[in-house]
């Protein structure tokens, strides 16, 4: 293109510039009128960018970094982006004086047009702003498709932008590639970045395929191929967030959690990679690590889109679960209703975010052995429980009523639980979502879950033909760490443990067990179909704790 038609190109561009220092808006503003923009704003900090992005369509954006107090530059960008200010016709620069590679990288990850270190002239950063202008006039067809909503027009732009084989051929390649990934096409995806040869591969075409791998299920290619890539190029923390994927998806949660370590090493700075550390590490146990991952979930979302009520509500209960077994339980116990206060005074109107806060609070008043406190913490998250609507479900994530929903049950309040969990199973379309819920009912509800649960059980049941009792009720025990509020499963248990104790006296642990067992089971109706055995293994019990007794 030449010069007067980038010029012109230029004028036609409304430009934003975003920089706390007046002199530098001032002079970033006179640069750009210079190279042919007649329509510049600037904004001293991101709010009153936000304020302008929302009364105006800006094609391109040039943000410092540092904004001052409030949002970062790196903020502003996430901020535009989730509440679709930002076209994805739009260009963002990012100018920074940070050097810290962990900025620049998580910088990087939100993938901003260019990245800019400090000082700016006109000669600098012209080549730069011109390079990045060029392409995305290249990509303009595609890139308007995507902001109709339009993917598949989108898809058929980058096609033909890449049968002219031009310069911009890659740039079409990778935004094809990524496109046929949104779409589960993964199969076409795999072809699209296999079209460069793979010992010329860059980052982005490695990424790529491992993705389209693992949408294929080729789950041990994508892990090979992810594993080179990162002995390459150590820094690159997307193929470390798909390789902790891969591994969760294998129930590989220890080795997921140590690659998720390895990746907050390199940029720490990211909320959801904090956030996914911090439910590892709960998932593994290691509550220490999780607590560390949500209190840096918390910081780093402040002031930004991505601050959610969940982070406060896990690292409160992770801390609670910490002062379970520590000697300083009381510092432990203190932070933990620091964060249980702010997220009530944040987020307190929500009802789920409020029940859950009062479960954890009441789990919490229970460690710190104070009875008194615990049920009154319970009374309140009973009574919002009773009053809610339950059309709040649906505005509500999955994962925090299914947390509520453990909570309730782990209070004995079964009934409770499985309301919240029905009417999310009611609203939800996630097959995933689908078996957390399964696995948490007393009865599934899926087909799936159902078949699941069969599975399961078949073993322990082999066991109890034999009149192998001992080894039948282990693998009962282990079944329900699983699906630990099956009645079918729960009744199984406490049959095997009843059957091995009619010779013999019962155990401590095996009232324990039976007593557990009972308690998840609830009421059973005299119209379902367990009552009969429900009643016929209750009297049995009953008779032999009454035989063991001296």
């Amino acid at each position: 293109m030449k010069q007067i038609e980038i010029i012109k190109t230029y004028s036609q561009k409304r430009c934003l510039v975003v920089d706390d220092v007046p002199d530098v808006r001032a002079s970033l503003k006179r640069i750009l009128v210079d190279f042919g923009s007649s329509e510049v704003d600037t904004a001293g900090n991101a709010e009153e960018a936000i304020d302008l992005c929302q009364r105006q369509n800006y094609d391109i954006v040039l943000s410092d970094y540092n904004l001052g107090p409030g949002k970062n530059g790196q903020q502003l960008l996430e901020e535009l982006r989730f509440h679709g200010l930002l076209k994805n016709t739009a260009l963002y620069v990012m100018i920074t004086a940070e050097s810290n590679s962990q900025y620049v990288l998580h910088a990087l990850e939100y993938q901003p047009d260019d990245y800019l270190n400090k000082p700016i002239n006109r000669d600098g950063l012209r080549p730069r702003l011109d390079a990045a202008l060029l392409k995305n006039e290249a990509l303009l067809p595609a890139k308007k498709a995507l902001d109709n909503k339009k993917p598949q027009q989108s898809i058929k732009a980058c096609r033909k932008l890449l049968a002219e084989n031009n310069r911009y051929a890659n740039d079409a390649r990778k935004m094809l590639g990524d496109l046929l990934l949104a779409e589960n096409a993964f199969e076409e995806a795999l072809g699209v970045f296999n079209q460069i040869p793979e010992q010329r591969q860059p980052v982005w075409a490695c990424l790529g395929v491992a993705q389209a791998k693992v949408g294929l299920q080729h789950f041990d290619e994508a892990e090979a191929l992810l594993l080179q890539l990162i002995n390459e190029n150590a820094l690159c923390v997307e193929a470390h967030d798909l390789l902790a994927k891969i591994y969760e998806s294998q129930n590989k949660h220890e080795q997921a959690q140590q690659v998720i370590t390895s990746a907050l090493k390199i940029s720490p700075r990211s909320t959801d990679r904090q956030r996914e550390m911090g439910r590892i590490s709960q998932h593994v146990g290691d509550e220490v690590a999780a607590a560390h991952a949500y209190r840096y979930a918390v910081k780093h979302s402040k002031n930004s889109c991505h601050e959610q009520p969940e982070d406060y509500l896990n690292l409160a209960q992770s801390l609670t679960n910490m002062a379970r077994q520590n000697d300083a339980s009381n510092k432990l116990a203190q932070e933990a209703l620091e964060a249980l206060k702010a997220v009530d005074k944040k987020f307190g109107t929500q009802p789920v975010v409020a029940m859950r806060g009062k479960l954890v609070e009441a789990d919490l008043y229970q460690v710190k052995a104070m009875p008194e406190k615990a049920q009154a913490a319970t009374a309140v998250a009973l009574d919002i429980h009773a009053s809610m609507k339950f059309s709040a479900i649906e505005n509500t994530p999955a994962d925090l009523c299914i947390d509520c929903a453990r909570a309730f049950m782990a209070l004995g309040k079964y009934d409770e639980g499985e309301a919240l969990l029905q009417e999310l199973a009611r609203v939800n379309q996630d097959p995933t979502i689908a078996t957390q819920i399964d696995k948490l009912l007393r009865e599934p509800l899926t087909k799936e879950g159902i078949q699941y649960a069969a599975k399961l059980n078949k073993q322990g049941i082999q066991y109890y033909q034999k009149q192998d009792f001992p080894t039948a009720i282990r693998a009962f025990e282990d079944v329900l760490r699983e699906l630990p509020n099956h009645i079918g499963l729960n009744l199984n248990l406490i049959q095997a443990i009843v059957s091995k104790c009619k010779e013999g006296e019962i155990s401590d642990d095996e009232v324990a067990a039976v007593a557990c067992s009972f308690q998840r089971i609830g009421r059973i109706e005299s119209n379902s179909s367990y009552h009969e055995r429900y009643s016929y293994l209750r009297r049995h019990y009953e008779k032999l704790i009454q035989d063991s007794q001296p």
